[in-house]
């Protein structure tokens, strides 16, 4: 299971530059401090890649940080596994093809997975909202006394929701999903899907991973990895014989970039 998590969480940081959510839906907000089980490269380096657990969050620590609201700039994603998914649209008798413009058709979709692992990832209108001033939050917890600091977290810094999602990854080499829908536009294997379009699963064959078609679905994260800094310096102590040294230490955030995810 772990290994089509980090399959899952490598693929769409490659193809969508983005630090995915697994399990798509998986409730997590802005301020949670999380742990990735499944995530440590071969040297054992921490990396934001499959499950998460939650550790923590800012507000139970009692640091104060101003909530963020959702941009209301939504974007869609839409990806498949490359040469391995394939798409087939048997369109209602009733549907006029004529153009994109026409009311909505029934219409049956066919997606087919030839690999174990491919993806199909639908993700319509998403809006995120993200912690902005992240020196004064770092100041805030160095003034808590850095009493936050977990070995291998990261801190949650911004949410991607959906208003609408459908997501699958084939569990076995070959599988098969048939779904139903009400679908914008139909055209010929093409189609415009929306947050108003109804779809649902008609047959299923194969082991397959679904998030249903739902709503507000959290999709990506961005996220800081929390790091100790200390200083130090030789100083005498009272008694000349005595040489001491004197560290003090800070926590900084470490942003974590796409390239993290990809490099073992």
């Amino acid at each position: 299971m772990s290994k089509l998590q980090i399959q899952y969480s490598k693929e769409l940081a490659k193809e969508l530059g983005k630090i995915a959510v697994y399990l798509p839906g998986e409730e997590v907000n802005v301020g949670d401090i999380i742990a990735f089980p499944f995530g440590k490269s071969f040297l054992g380096k921490p990396r934001p890649l499959g499950t998460f657990k939650k550790i923590t969050s800012l507000q139970k620590l009692d640091v104060k940080y101003t909530e963020p609201s959702f941009s209301n700039q939504p974007d869609t994603y839409q990806f498949s596994s490359k040469n391995a998914v394939d798409f087939n649209f048997n369109i209602g008798a009733n549907a006029d093809l004529g153009n994109d413009d026409l009311p909505k058709g029934n219409a049956k979709m066919k997606i087919t997975f030839t690999s174990e692992g491919a993806i199909y990832f639908l993700a319509v209108d998403c809006d995120k909202k993200q912690l902005d001033d992240l020196s004064a939050l770092e100041n805030e917890i160095n003034a808590k006394g850095k009493k936050m600091l977990w070995k291998d977290t990261f801190l949650v810094t911004s949410v991607t929701v959906a208003k609408k999602a459908f997501i699958a990854q084939s569990r076995s080499k070959t599988s098969e999903l048939l779904i139903d829908g009400n679908i914008q536009g139909l055209k010929s294997n093409t189609a415009k899907i929306d947050a108003e379009t109804k779809l649902k699963i008609n047959k299923q064959e194969g082991d397959i991973f679904i998030k249903d078609w739902s709503n507000n679905v959290t999709v990506f994260i961005d996220l800081v990895r929390f790091e100790e800094e200390v200083f130090s310096e030789n100083y005498r102590g009272d008694k000349a014989i005595y040489n001491e040294k004197l560290e003090e230490s800070r926590i900084s955030f470490k942003p974590v970039l796409i390239e993290d995810l990809l490099t073992d």
